[in-house]
């Protein structure tokens, strides 16, 4: 072998050696990466499991609430005997399944903790974004009423197929109906978009 021959030899060596190194660096770059990754994305759904508390409740549980009836009085009608529920301690930043006696999902909503403006001393707690739910008689959903940072946003009403027929919208400040969606067979036909009390403009969907 002469010297040319060993010189080939030699460099052809170094190549290689620099091949198998950069490669060995992007197995591990690759490595590191998906590490890095999939630690991310375990890390981001602890955070969001561990972000808010959720509790499922029984109004006929003692032990969560208390139980008040009294009479109501309205125009025109006869009284009726109505009962209230209060609850025991609720946690603040929990977020609550309600149910009645009938299992029936009444009530879903984080309950909050908030400090008046006037007096910091005095925290009030209520259930700011929640959702209200009504029933038929013979057990089906009627409507629900969705509660935004303490006001109104808006009322589904449904049909016996469960399907939503209208949605009644809120204006936030003045809590007049700002529109209405009219739905038929699930599908949305016309909004109404209200300028006062019983003038409106109808805006047909389209196909």
């Amino acid at each position: 072998m002469n010297s040319i021959q060993a010189l080939q030899i030699t460099i052809k060596l170094k190549h290689m050696r620099t091949a198998i190194l950069i490669s060995l660096l992007f197995i591990s770059t690759v490595c590191l990466g998906n590490t890095i990754a999939n630690s991310s994305v375990k890390l981001l759904k602890f955070n969001q499991h561990q972000e808010t508390d959720t509790l499922t409740v029984f109004q006929n549980d003692e032990t969560v609430f208390t139980k008040k009836s009294d009479f109501v009085t309205r125009p025109c009608s006869r009284p009726q005997l109505v009962t209230y529920y209060d609850l025991i301690e609720p946690k603040d930043g929990t977020y609550y399944f309600i149910y009645n006696d009938k299992k029936q999902l009444i009530q879903e909503g984080k309950y909050t903790v908030r400090v008046s403006t006037i007096d910091e001393w005095n925290k009030k707690g209520a259930f700011y974004d929640r959702t209200v739910y009504y029933y038929k008689k013979n057990g089906k959903l009627k409507m629900t009423n969705v509660q935004k940072d303490g006001r109104m946003f808006k009322t589904e009403y449904f049909n016996s197929k469960k399907r939503i027929k209208e949605i009644k919208y809120y204006d936030k400040k003045s809590s007049d109906t700002d529109r209405i969606e009219m739905y038929k067979n699930g599908k949305l036909k016309e909004t109404r978009v209200y300028k006062s009390f019983s003038t409106y403009t109808t805006i047909k969907a389209k196909d």
